[in-house]
C-alpha cells in the first residue's frame, strides 16, 4: 500500500482533546485497517474537539439513526462531567469553586480522579491530574492570554504553588476536597481514553461486542479482531508496525503534536509539561505507543512515560509489564526501545 493509500485511511485529527485546534501529521497514531468478511457499519462525528469513528460488524440489524443518537449522547454526557474547558462541565465548576469545603462530584469524575491519583503514584509524580495551573500559564489551557507569552521562572514557581496531588483529598461517597481553594484539575490525558471506554461499555450493554471505538487517533477494540497499524514517528508507509486489536486499546503520546515557539534557540516548547518542574519536557523520547486493557489506561500512561523520558520511561513499563513502544530521536539517529511485553505481543 502507497503512502497516498494510507493518507486516505487516516481522518485529520487534532492533537489533544480541545487542545489548540492545530493540523497535525499523521505521525505515531494508529491506523485503522478493516478487512473482514462481515458487515461493518461506520458511524463518524466531531466531538472534544476533534472527530470520532464507531465501527461494528455484524449481521443483524441495526437501526442506524438510534444508534449513532446513543454514540453521540453517550460522548456528550461524558464530556459534560470531565471538560474543563466547558462552562456548563461539572469538572470546569469544581475549578471555579474556591472553597476548601468537600463538594459532591459525579460518580465518573470521582472515579477518574481516584485512577489519576493511581497513576501518579505509580509514575513517581510524572502524572499529575493537579497540573491545570502549568498548563494554563505556558498557553495549553482554555486561559487564552497566555497562548502567545512565555512564563517566568518566578511565574513558574508561583503555578507550582497550586500543584500537587497532596492538595487534592479524594474522599468515600464521590465528594472531593481542596486544600488548597485555588487547586484545579485538568484530566485531558486520560478523560479522552475514559470517553472512548464509555462509548465501549454501550456498546457491550446493547449486545454489539465486535466493535471498534476511535477518538482523535486514540482506539480501543471489542471481542473482535482488527487490524491496526502503529508508526514510529516517520511518515514512512514502509515502518508501520501492523498488528491485530482485541480486547484491548491503543494511545500515542507525542511532542509533536502541539507546541509553541520557544524563546531559547532551537526547539520548540512541547505542551507535554512534566507537574515536576513545570516546565516542557526537554529530552530524546518523541513518541510512546501503549497497548492497555483500557483506553482510560491506555491514554494515561502514554502520557506518563513521555513525562518520565527515554530512560524512566522504558523501565517503569518493564516493571509494570505493560506493552509500550518508545520512539527516540538523537542528533544523528533515531531508533525505538520496546517493552518485553510489547515484544511478546508482537512477535
Amino acid at each position: 500500500m502507497g503512502l497516498s493509500s494510507v493518507l486516505r485511511l487516516v481522518p485529520r485529527y487534532i492533537p489533544e482533546w480541545r487542545y489548540l485546534r492545530i493540523a497535525i501529521t499523521l505521525l505515531g497514531f494508529a491506523t485503522i485497517f478493516s478487512s473482514c468478511s462481515e458487515k461493518t457499519i461506520i458511524f463518524n462525528g466531531k466531538a472534544l474537539g476533534t472527530t470520532w469513528t464507531v465501527k461494528i460488524r455484524g449481521s443483524r440489524y441495526l437501526d442506524r439513526s438510534v444508534l449513532k443518537d446513543e454514540i453521540i449522547s453517550t460522548i456528550e454526557e461524558a464530556e459534560k462531567i470531565l471538560s474543563h474547558w466547558r462552562p456548563d462541565a461539572e469538572l470546569y465548576q469544581f475549578n471555579q469553586a474556591l472553597t476548601s469545603n468537600p463538594i459532591t462530584v459525579h460518580p465518573l469524575l470521582h472515579e477518574l480522579l481516584l485512577h489519576a491519583r493511581k497513576v501518579h503514584d505509580e509514575s513517581a509524580g510524572a502524572f499529575d491530574p493537579t497540573i491545570a495551573p502549568i498548563v494554563n500559564l505556558w498557553g495549553f489551557g482554555p486561559v487564552e492570554s497566555t497562548r502567545t507569552s512565555f512564563p517566568s521562572a518566578q511565574e513558574i514557581q508561583e503555578a507550582q504553588s497550586h500543584v500537587g496531588i497532596q492538595l487534592l483529598e479524594i474522599l468515600p461517597e464521590n465528594q472531593v476536597r481542596k486544600r488548597q481553594p485555588t487547586v484545579q484539575v485538568d484530566l485531558s490525558s486520560s478523560a479522552k481514553g475514559e470517553i472512548i471506554d464509555q462509548v465501549c461499555e454501550m456498546l457491550h450493554r446493547r449486545g454489539l461486542t465486535d466493535h471498534l471505538v476511535e477518538i482523535g487517533g486514540e482506539i480501543r477494540a471489542g471481542s473482535g479482531k482488527w487490524k491496526v497499524a502503529l508508526e514510529d514517528g516517520t511518515s514512512s508507509p514502509e515502518n508501520l508496525t501492523l498488528f491485530h486489536l482485541q480486547n484491548s486499546a491503543v494511545a500515542t503520546s507525542g511532542t509533536y503534536r502541539l507546541n509553541k515557539p520557544s524563546p531559547d534557540a532551537g526547539k520548540p516548547s512541547s505542551h507535554l509539561l512534566d507537574p515536576r518542574t513545570g516546565r516542557p519536557i526537554k529530552h530524546s523520547l518523541v513518541a510512546v505507543n501503549v497497548v492497555a486493557s483500557t483506553a482510560r489506561v491506555a491514554d494515561a500512561f502514554a502520557t506518563a512515560f513521555m513525562i518520565l523520558g527515554p530512560s524512566e520511561g522504558p523501565a517503569l513499563a518493564k516493571k509494570m509489564n505493560m506493552v509500550a513502544r518508545f520512539h527516540i530521536e538523537e542528533e544523528n539517529s533515531s531508533f525505538a526501545i520496546t517493552s518485553p511485553a510489547y515484544d511478546k505481543l508482537l512477535h
